[in-house]
Parts: structure tokens; sequence; C-alpha cells
């Protein structure tokens, strides 16, 4: 059992640190490698593999700013400290707080499967609205109008891209709306990235408190299908002040959404995410006891990416740094641009196209651009 799970570290590590490799592709190609894929041992695997990536993928939205899903919201506060010199923090803040994610969701596993046993769909649906009047709302003045036509702009074209024959269109829509504006904003940066130490700039207190309330919000987004990590991160965000807390909050959401999605798929055999519909086409259902087991693979993957993460981090973060930062960010375009062309050849180059215009939109209007989540919010507004 315990050689599953390295491999599963092992390659949830690969996921993590690289820019654009989701957990769900690999996930993939493992399987068609194995001879005979199946068996609990490839549900330790596939989990300790997603578990690890969750841990690891701030990493490039931190040095790249390229994000997934999941880490979407957080590239332009994680972006911004690492230009400050911060990355190695942020970094730490995501090991931490997924660490903390993690214990705070297994001492709620059991209030967590009665919950899950009664959810409905129409509280996500609600809480979808509620997020979106917050988000125009709370800006001031003509920008609530601006926020307003973001919003229904980016959920417009969200409906339109779920029309299209795209493989991987999620990749296009986040990396263009949030990671590529970042990265063209920094072009005329033309300075080298500095590190310094990653120690967390945060009261202990305050980083437990908000480590509860993300994984809180995780708990939310697994409960109702309607709810990405995204938004509940972005629900979060209503109750951080700066940008330490909001990442805690985000990384947070971010490994406890999975961790509860095992829950979730484990009491009602629902999957919320594409490493637990792996799963269960596999093997499926889980015993009383194998969940056990996945709760002790959980501490014992949450310990094991906690003690070489940060080492990790440093040693690829140092070596990043000693690259020219427009050079680094040029390259980093051509990656992003080549990654699309292989996934959908030229229609997806020109999502990614579609999805920067409105992202850039955002910084020239000055409003939120987390207004952009409207991309997946309106879909299930209009549901």
């Amino acid at each position: 059992m315990l050689k599953w799970v390295m491999l599963g570290i092992l390659f949830g590590t690969v996921t993590g640190i690289t820019p654009a490799l989701h957990v769900n592709t690999l996930a993939s190609i493992v399987g068609s490698f194995l001879t005979s894929p199946g068996g609990f041992s490839y549900v330790v695997l596939l989990y300790s593999m997603g578990l690890t990536h969750t841990f690891l993928d701030a990493f490039p939205s931190t040095f790249f700013g390229i994000p997934e899903e999941e880490t979407a919201i957080s590239v332009l506060p994680a972006h911004r400290l690492a230009l400050q010199g911060r990355g190695l923090e942020v970094i730490a803040i995501s090991l931490k707080a997924s660490l903390l994610a993690a214990i705070f969701s297994l001492f709620l596993a059991v209030p967590y499967v009665l919950l899950a046993r009664h959810y409905t769909a129409f509280l996500g649906k609600v809480a979808v609205f509620l997020l979106a009047f917050f988000l125009v709302i709370t800006e001031k003045g003509v920008k609530r109008l601006y926020a307003l036509l973001i919003f229904i702009l980016s959920g417009a074209f969200g409906l339109v891209v779920d029309k299209l024959p795209l493989r991987e269109p999620y990749f296009h829509v986040f990396v263009g709306l949030f990671g590529v504006p970042a990265i063209l904003f920094s072009l005329n940066n033309n300075r080298k990235i500095e590190l310094k130490d990653s120690e967390i700039q945060m009261p202990k207190k305050r980083f437990l408190k908000f480590s509860f309330i993300g994984t809180c919000f995780g708990m939310l987004a697994s409960l109702l299908p309607t709810f990405t990590s995204s938004q509940a991160a972005l629900l979060g965000s209503f109750f951080s002040k700066d940008e330490r807390t909001f990442l805690t909050i985000v990384f947070s959401v971010n490994t406890s959404n999975f961790i509860f999605g095992l829950i979730n798929f484990y009491a009602t055999g629902k999957t919320r995410n594409g490493i637990l519909v792996l799963i269960k086409d596999l093997y499926y259902p889980l015993s009383p006891e194998e969940l056990v087991i996945l709760f002790l693979v959980t501490i014992m993957t949450s310990s094991i990416v906690n003690f070489y993460g940060m080492a990790l981090s440093e040693m690829l973060g140092r070596a990043i740094s000693k690259i020219n930062y427009t050079k680094l960010n040029l390259a980093v375009l051509v990656f992003v641009w080549a990654a699309s062309l292989y996934f959908d050849g030229l229609l997806g180059l020109m999502v990614l196209l579609t999805a920067t215009i409105i992202g850039v939109s955002t910084t020239l209007l000055k409003i939120k651009r987390t207004t952009c989540m409207g991309v997946l919010m309106l879909k299930i507004m209009l549901s």
C-alpha cells in the first residue's frame, strides 16, 4: 500500500509544479499505462495523487501566473506577493493551510456525512445568486455597471464555450481570464524575481482561523454540485482583509473540497471531481474500512508533502529567480499559446484570446477580476 501512496505523491508532485498539467490528465495517462487498473490500490494511487496536487498547485500560479479552475482567483494576490519577493511565503501558506484543512476536514467528517445526505441543489443556486450580487454591489459608482457588464459578458462567453467541441475548454478559459492578463501587465518588469524567506507574516491564531473558514467553504463547495471551489473561495474572500488571509482561505478551500469530495463519494456515490469519476468507474462502493484507510493516506500524504514541498519549491524558485522576468514571462506566454494549439488547435487559441480580452478589460476598467467568475456562475443561475 505504501508503494501506491508514494507513486501517487510522485505523480501529484509532477502535476502540481508543472504549468497547465492538470492532475485529471495525468491520472488518465497513468491509468492507460497500468496493465490491470482497478482494485483498491489504484484508488489509493489516484487519491494520493489528487491530494498532493492540491498542496503544490500554488507554484505555477505564483511564479508563472498560470491558474487552474481551483486556483484561478488566487493568481493576482500570489503573483503580486511573488513580485515583492514573497513567492516562497505563498508556497508556505499553501502547504500549511492545506495541512490544516486536511486535519479540519477529518474532524468534520462525521457531521459532513449527515449533511451530504440532505443537500439540495437549490441552496447552491441561492449561494451563487448572492455571490454574484456581492461581486457587483461591492464596486462603487459607475464601476458597478462595468462589473455587471463584465459578469454578463464572461457568463455569455462561458455558455458559448460549453457548446464548442473542445478537449480542454477550461484551460483556455481560466488561463485567458486570469493568467495571461497578469503576465501581460508584468511584461515591462525586466528585473529578476527576488526570493526572500518563507516565513508566513501572519499571527498563528489568525492563520488557524482563516484556514478553518476556508475548510468550511470547501465543505460547502463539495456539498453543492452547482458550487465550485473557486466560487467558495470567492465567497470566503469577503471575510479576508488582505492577500495573505485571502490566500489562506483559497488554499484551504482547494484541499478540503477534495477531501470532502471523497467523503461525499463514500456517503452518496456522487462525484465532485475528475479523480473521483475515474475511481467510480473502477472501484465502487467504498467500505467503511477502506474510507478509514484513505483517511490514514490523507494524514500520510499531507505530512510527506509538507516535509519536502518547501525545499522543492525553494530549489525551483531559486532556478527561476536567475532568469530575467520579462524573458520568463515571454517564455510562459509562448508555452501557453503552444499548449492551447496542442489541446484544441486554432479554435482553442481563439477561445484563449477572447478570454484574455475579457480579463484585460477588468484591469482597464479598474474592477475586480474575480467578476470574470461569471463564466461559471451565469450558467448555474440560468440552469
